[in-house]
């Protein structure tokens, strides 16, 4: 087969800026977090994790394409989305996919240096289980992404693993808070795996994966996802409401925002076709919800100061 030179438009591709604000959102809250708890915050390490974090997801967004492409998984009859087949539609060689998600890795640990220095070896310990997961997830003999735990384990580590680690690094502190002031990003980011599984299903079931929405069906597992969106927004408000009450005021405003991409969803019925509406829908209502949980956190300090 006759394969095509790697280009800059494929290795974006294959990074996905799209699904960024999974990574980029956790650190963001934590350093939120770190502000308004302990009254700290070093630009140098917020970009050295942020960037990490970035980067780790980039690798795992291309060897998790570059897995399911060696497997079989991804045709060119059963991928519509061109972004979540870059190696098909780009023909890429897969070992040239594989080595770009090697140097993902190699850059997520070069951003995370400083990190390092300054926090010691804690963060190398939440770096080699993000790195475990990884591994797991495509790479193992029973891999995580063909059983029906991928939405509970992406949302945990990404949710919750994440920020704890990032308000380590942060703080110096490790602080078990985090994870409860983290229930909305560990349920929207799980969702995201959610809603990807369930635009896959017809592709899932011919390479014998169980993923939660093969279990469950199309329907149902629509109804599941659509509650769990409305219980991530209950969560905030009663976050907010409970620990950050000055900043309740922005509450409207969050749900207002996140109506018309929920309604987008859930007009999409999660089909094959209209799987990049689907996934543009959920990336929406995650960023939303969460980027207006840290301003209502900002808000509450900025105001408690004042007040």
């Amino acid at each position: 087969m006759h394969y095509k030179k790697l280009t800059m438009k494929a290795i974006v591709e294959l990074a996905a800026p799209h699904t960024w604000p999974a990574s980029s959102i956790p650190v963001c809250l934590a350093a939120m977090l770190s502000v308004s708890l302990t009254h700290q915050f070093s630009q140098y390490l917020f970009f050295s994790v942020l960037l990490t974090s970035i980067f780790l997801q980039c690798a795992v967004n291309t060897l998790n394409d570059y897995a399911d492409f060696v497997k079989g998984t991804d045709t060119i009859e059963n991928s519509d989305d061109p972004t979540d087949a870059s190696i098909i539609y780009n023909e890429l060689n897969p070992k040239s996919a594989r080595n770009v998600g090697v140097a993902f890795i190699i850059l997520a640990a070069v951003s995370g240096i400083y990190a390092i220095y300054i926090a010691g070896w804690i963060p190398v310990v939440f770096g080699a289980v993000g790195v475990a997961v990884l591994a797991s997830y495509s790479f193992s003999k029973f891999p995580l992404s063909y059983l029906p735990v991928g939405e509970v384990i992406s949302g945990f580590v990404m949710g919750g693993i994440i920020p704890l680690a990032s308000y380590y690094v942060f703080t110096l502190q490790i602080e078990p808070m985090v994870i409860v002031y983290c229930i909305p990003t560990i349920i929207s980011i799980g969702l995201i795996m959610m809603t990807n599984n369930i635009s896959d299903i017809e592709k899932d079931h011919d390479a014998k994966r169980k993923t939660l929405p093969c279990i469950l069906n199309r329907d149902k597992t629509s109804v599941l996802l659509k509650s769990l969106i409305i219980l991530s927004a209950i969560f905030v408000c009663t976050l907010v409401v409970v620990y950050f009450r000055n900043g309740s005021f922005l509450i409207p405003l969050m749900i207002g925002s996140i109506i018309m991409p929920f309604n987008r969803l859930s007009n999409g019925r999660f089909m094959p076709e209209s799987r990049i509406l689907s996934m543009n829908s959920i990336l929406s209502i995650h960023t939303r919800l969460n980027l207006y949980y840290i301003a209502m956190i900002a808000a509450d300090l900025i105001l408690g100061a004042i007040l």
